[in-house]
């Protein structure tokens, strides 16, 4: 706001014009605007009361004139309850800090009556008491954990404690209270989330170790080769995780079969326990992929998102999607880019089931009668032709489908109203595919459906993405 829309305020509300200006920023108030007779909820971890607003202006030490405005706008009022729990704030860490400074000196006032042949003392200062341990020994040790480990066989030699089960743990953030200490560990995880950033990309992390691994893994310089592949690691560690991996033998306990690695060993174990989706009867070879097929079996409106790019807010249902994302378009990494259209992407693998988009390769072929097909997906579809097996059924009738997409446009044809109208005999389609093969139709000289006038001296048409017929300028 500027200094002349300040001024305009002030004067209306001092002519009587307004009474809708803000007591701070001097803003009009008209649309929403708090009493400073108001009260609100002030509620944090080291304060809790309901005040209003003029108790606040009274201990923050703002004078209260009844001929000024006794509005507040929104931003005004949160600004004064974050200015008001700032002073409850320093006042409780003026008094700890004096609490502290006491226990300190009883501690110092107990030590005047030790012995002279005393050298060393430990001070344990609790909430209720200050335990203190002498020692006619002495530690040049400094160091706090060899402290600790003095303490606590001193403590096991003069006394036996016994230990109580820990019955309620509370969190100090947010007060949330659980059954045991390794739940309140969990919980917070959540507050220390975001206290670990990575200063090379927008990841954060509960905790400085897993921050450090991430770093070893993503962004440290790989000069360290494996002796028995091409890939190459930051550390030692890394190297050796890897090779435990990918380069020691191991076999299966059940059918004794030996495999070259334990990550094939891995996958090789997920066919002993096959999956089965009781929605549409699909089975599932892998566990991880078995779940999340369970998530959106049945609807793609289903499919939530879960995981969101920090830096264009697009999201994806699972992480490796955003691992993909960040690599492709914000360039978090390594990336491979096709030939023909310079599309990237981050493995080889998606890269190879591209390329066949431009090549048409037909490299998969039907045992049943020969016939070649670009992708995976187009053999699947067509070995279901010959085994009559219709996976997808619908969840609202009793028919079933060969694929997912010919499901919804099942559900669409039939159980809900097709919305895209032609605009030149409005006819509604079910999908926008249809409606443009339509479309082509009415401008086919050789189709039923052809209409010469309305075409005649429109050569220059083109059909935009929401099926509309523009003239170009």
């Amino acid at each position: 706001m500027n200094f002349d829309t300040i001024i305009m305020s002030a004067l209306k509300f001092v002519t009587g014009e307004t009474e809708h200006v803000c007591r701070l920023c001097l803003a009009v108030t008209e649309k929403r605007e708090i009493s400073l007779e108001d009260s609100v909820r002030v509620q944090r971890s080291y304060f809790d009361e309901t005040v209003t607003f003029v108790t606040m202006f009274r201990d923050l030490g703002i004078s209260m004139e009844p001929l000024l405005p006794q509005v507040l706008c929104t931003s005004c009022a949160r600004n004064t309850i974050n200015c008001y729990l700032f002073q409850k704030l320093c006042i409780l860490s003026y008094n700890r800090w004096n609490a502290v400074l006491d226990k300190i000196k009883e501690s110092l006032a107990h030590s005047s009556g030790i012995g002279h042949n005393i050298h060393s003392i430990y001070l344990m200062i609790n909430k209720t008491d200050n335990i203190m341990f002498t020692s006619k020994k002495s530690y040049s040790g400094k160091s706090k954990r060899i402290a600790l480990i003095k303490i606590k066989e001193i403590m096991k030699g003069r006394q036996k404690y016994t230990k109580l089960k820990e019955t309620n743990s509370i969190c100090e953030e947010c007060g949330e209270q659980f059954n045991s200490s390794i739940l309140l560990i969990r919980h917070m995880k959540l507050h220390t989330k975001f206290n670990n950033p990575c200063k090379k990309c927008p990841k954060t992390f509960s905790t400085p170790l897993q921050l450090e691994e991430h770093a070893e893994r993503v962004h440290y310089p790989k000069q360290l080769q494996c002796t028995k592949c091409a890939k190459r690691f930051s550390t030692e560690r890394m190297l050796k995780i890897h090779h435990r991996m990918y380069h020691v033998a191991a076999e299966c306990k059940q059918c004794c079969i030996q495999f070259p690695s334990k990550k094939a060993l891995h996958n090789h174990m997920n066919k002993h326990a096959i999956h089965r989706c009781s929605r549409c009867n699909k089975s599932f070879m892998n566990k991880h992929t078995f779940r999340f097929h369970l998530k959106v079996c049945g609807n793609a409106k289903e499919k939530k998102l879960s995981f969101f790019c920090d830096i264009c807010s697009k999201g994806y249902v699972r992480k490796n999607g955003l691992r993909t994302h960040l690599k492709t378009d914000h360039g978090f990494g390594e990336v491979i880019s096709c030939k023909w259209c310079n599309k990237k992407f981050d493995a080889m693998s998606r890269l190879k089931n591209h390329i066949v988009k431009h090549t048409r390769e037909r490299n998969f072929h039907c045992d049943q009668c020969g016939g070649k097909f670009v992708t995976q997906a187009a053999l699947v579809y067509h070995i279901r032709l010959h085994t009559g097996e219709r996976p997808f059924p619908c969840d609202m009738c009793d028919d079933s489908f060969l694929s997912a997409s010919r499901r919804m446009e099942h559900k669409r044809r039939k159980h809900f109203e097709p919305t895209q109208e032609c605009h030149i005999c409005h006819v509604r389609f079910v999908t926008g595919h249809q409606l443009r093969k339509h479309i082509q139709r009415h401008s086919n000289p050789h189709s039923k459906l052809f209409v010469p006038n309305h075409f005649d001296g429109m050569n220059n048409i083109s059909i935009l993405p929401n099926f509309q017929i523009n003239s170009k300028i």
